[in-house]
């Protein structure tokens, strides 16, 4: 997931990925924060809840990503 480009202060530890491109678990963990959301996702997951943490995504400008360059 591409994060908005207008994220400061968010450290990252991928080195294998482009600048602002974090896995889909690290972007939940965002949405989670930013909607103050307090249930995880740890485990099976919720089908339930894929298109909730989507549009919640989607609402706080993160984007998916086709394809990489290193």
């Amino acid at each position: 997931m591409r994060l908005p480009k207008d994220v400061q202060g968010l450290g990252t530890c991928e080195y294998t990925m482009e600048r602002g491109v974090v896995h889909a678990c690290h972007a939940g963990g965002v949405v989670h924060i930013l909607e103050g959301w307090e249930h995880h996702e740890v485990g099976a997951i919720d089908v339930d809840r894929i298109d909730l943490v989507w549009e919640a995504a989607m609402k706080h400008n993160l984007s998916s990503v086709s394809s990489l360059t290193n």
